[in-house]
């Protein structure tokens, strides 16, 4: 399996210089492709700012700003580069011709064993490899802002990606230390399926006057979004019970009258078989004996240490 030790990025907007940024830090030589030089400019000016700042917060762990910025070179010649690289990294503006574009393009001019990966957040990854010779090099790596910091990146084959592609893919991201997760192409994937639906349901709260702009977010800071760095919904589930949040649901059903609340059905079906979650020791998940100690002494380092760091950023407000 071919080691991956150069990378293209293309495009230098918003996400682009964050992804040359996480690369040239765990020491892969990059190279920014964009058409438009002053772009590419202000993507270096960008690098460098990030980069003098991680230093002051003392993230860098001794290495020098310039070495990085020495692994990053910045161009506007697509084809040249594709052809001396090793993966590369579609991130041009959500438009889905403008990216079935680049991919023919790409798949043109890279060597077939190139990973050609797209950080679309939304669009059908079958879709795109279609558009090239070779869909078996074509994947969706669906990265979360800022991508040099955020640690998950949504991996998405599409039927014709190969497991190579795939495997190759999982391994370099494990490598430069992000958390790689497979899902399938839908639309929105995972996170922004579950994120754009939170963001609906507090537009409503907002627009139906129950509470402010600023009281809704500090409602979800300091309650579900506290716990949620730690756990995710199906693990809070789990702790807190399946019967617990059917009962809520069908309340929230009955009086409200709004799909989004009724009980889901896979959540029925783990009650009627008996499954409440830690309680009943299966749920979403499995436990072993004494598990409920285990899970709640380790809850509560989380949950203290991340509380240390809201007072902080609370009293820093002050």
């Amino acid at each position: 399996m071919k080691p991956i030790e150069t990378v293209l990025v293309v495009g230098a907007g918003t996400m682009g210089h964050g992804f040359c940024q996480i690369f040239a830090l765990n020491g892969i030589d990059v190279t920014l492709v964009d058409k438009n030089k002053e772009l590419l400019d202000q993507a270096r000016g960008w690098i460098q700012d990030n980069l003098e700042y991680m230093a002051e917060l003392k993230e860098l762990e001794g290495q020098p700003i310039r070495n990085i910025l020495d692994r990053i070179q910045f161009k506007i010649d697509l084809n040249q580069y594709a052809k001396q690289t090793d993966f590369i990294l579609e991130a041009v503006n959500e438009d889905l011709e403008l990216k079935k574009q680049i991919f023919q393009q790409l798949d043109a001019a890279a060597p077939p064993n190139v990973i050609l990966a797209s950080n679309t957040s939304s669009f059908d990854i079958n879709e795109i490899g279609e558009v090239t010779g070779h869909p078996e090099r074509v994947i969706g790596t669906h990265w979360f802002h800022p991508p040099q910091i955020t640690p998950c990146v949504e991996i998405i084959p599409s039927e014709a990606t190969s497991p190579d592609t795939v495997e190759r893919t999982i391994l370099f991201m494990d490598r430069i230390g992000k958390v790689p997760t497979i899902c399938k192409s839908a639309p929105g994937f995972v996170a922004n399926r579950i994120q754009l639906a939170m963001a609906a349901e507090a537009l409503s709260i907002v627009e139906e006057g129950l509470a402010s702009p600023e009281e809704v977010d500090r409602i979800v800071k300091t309650s579900f979004g506290f716990r949620l760095g730690a756990y995710g919904p199906l693990e809070i589930i789990d702790q807190a019970g399946a019967d617990t949040y059917r009962a809520v649901y069908n309340y929230l059903y009955n009086k409200l009258q709004r799909e989004q609340f009724k009980s889901p059905r896979i959540l029925d079906k783990l009650i009627e078989q008996g499954h409440y979650g830690l309680k009943t020791q299966k749920g979403f998940y499995e436990y072993k004996d004494g598990a409920s100690d285990v899970i709640k002494r380790d809850r509560d380092r989380k949950f203290y240490a991340r509380l240390r760091l809201f007072k902080e950023e609370e009293k820093s407000k002050k």
